[in-house]
């Protein structure tokens, strides 16, 4: 009999006194509700809560609603360790008390008019009940509950189709120029912001180790993706503890999301013509500082539907880079640097690196995980399922299309 693993209690307490901070001390919190927003499963790395206040912001005031978001720690020790909560929570709360914000202030500095809001409103943040410096189970960031306003995501197992894909991308294009903005107008400042960009320490071995010799060997037995199987195998084999983490060199680097798939990514239609006309990102927990187009090619590989993902990459890929040198023009950046045939270049070397954690990630979201099952095993180590490697052949099959197909000697000497 495997281990029983414990769960901690996460219960959202004193909600009043964190909303005081944005809202003012006279703010009183008339009664409240909290249930869990998402199904088991479709969150790791934290618990979701949703939550629903009445509040009056004075004594005499009327009472208005509140419908927000609690991001408190997860349920295990175990999922604690892995996604390292307590440098997690307060990287992800200084995303929403500065970085966003400082990246607004540039672009009205610099001229741009139309705001540039891709996070849900923020309501504060805190560690603990006992102190500034403890961090302990009422750990919790509040936002705002984007669900609540008609935003919502898609299909994990499917992915996205071209409009969404398309939306997402020239977000995404903007997000990324915007710290390069930071970087060569503000130096001094964006290494500060660095600072707040270490990403996870890359797990044991072990957590990958069955997955990764399952994936090589299920490459090497199929009829489609043999021919290429000393790719992958090569591609497999890299050393996890260096490309989890691994920067780009200088002038490819920026500040990134980190985990951009289709669950971290909301969608807002217009009624009146049913078009997608917003876009906001969640989830910031990991970004990091490094190339952006390793996160383009796990968004592709990860989250778009599998005729996009035929038909359409390649479009994708230019739109990706066409919002991408426009919003350095406006943001008053050289776009010298990112020419066309630099930026392919770039491509190949990020997709062999970037290989790993996308593959592995199919098989993350496309398993069936349940709320009693959280275990090393089935965070992951899920046994190979149809549907995922259908997802791998495609990757394969783009690959070999692409010419990303190289090898580690034709990376020899370059900085990943």
């Amino acid at each position: 009999m495997p281990e029983k693993i414990e769960l901690h209690n996460v219960e959202l307490r004193e909600l009043e006194s964190l909303l005081s901070k944005k809202l003012g001390d006279e703010l009183r919190v008339v009664n409240h509700s909290v249930e869990p927003l998402l199904p088991p499963g479709e969150n790791y790395g934290s618990s979701i809560l949703k939550v629903h206040a009445v509040v009056k912001n004075t004594k005499d005031a009327d009472e208005e609603t509140l419908d927000l978001v609690a991001k408190m720690l997860p349920p295990t020790d175990l999922q604690r360790m892995i996604f390292e909560s307590s440098t997690t929570f307060r990287k992800e709360a200084f995303l929403y008390e500065e970085l966003m914000p400082s990246y607004q202030r540039l672009g009205q500095e610099l001229g741009v008019v139309d705001a540039f809001d891709i996070v849900p409103e923020f309501y504060g943040a805190r560690y603990s009940l006992k102190g500034k410096k403890d961090f302990d189970d009422d750990a919790v960031i509040l936002m705002q509950n984007l669900k609540v306003l008609g935003y919502y995501t898609g299909n994990r197992r499917e992915g996205t189709d071209l409009e969404h894909a398309r939306a997402a991308v020239k977000v995404l294009a903007r997000f990324h120029a915007l710290g390069f903005a930071m970087k060569l107008h503000k130096p001094e400042y964006f290494e500060i912001l660095k600072e707040r960009c270490k990403g996870l320490t890359p797990p044991p071995e072990q957590f990958y180790k069955e997955p990764i010799e399952a994936l090589i060997q299920a490459t090497s037995n199929d009829p489609e993706m043999s021919i290429h199987s000393d790719f992958v195998k090569a591609a497999l084999s890299q050393d996890s503890s260096k490309n989890w983490g691994t920067k780009s060199i200088e002038s490819w680097s920026t500040i990134i999301h980190s985990d951009f798939w289709v669950n971290n990514i909301m969608f807002h239609k217009d009624p009146k013509s049913n078009r997608v006309d917003d876009v906001k990102f969640v989830d910031f927990q990991n970004y990091q500082y490094m190339s952006p187009l390793r996160e383009l090619i796990f968004f592709f590989v990860t989250s778009l539907k599998d005729d996009v993902m035929e038909h359409e990459f390649d479009e994708l890929l230019a739109l990706y880079y066409g919002n991408f040198i426009e919003a350095l023009s406006r943001l008053k950046c050289d776009t010298n640097q990112f020419t066309r045939e630099k930026f392919e270049e770039r491509l190949k070397i990020d997709a062999f690196v970037q290989f790993p954690q996308s593959v592995v990630m199919l098989n993350i979201l496309t398993a069936d995980v349940h709320k009693d099952d959280v275990t090393p095993q089935n965070i992951f180590q899920e046994v190979l399922n149809e549907t995922m490697l259908g997802k791998l052949r495609r990757c394969v099959k783009k690959y070999a299309e692409k010419g990303w197909m190289e090898t580690p000697e034709r990376l020899h000497g370059v900085v990943l």
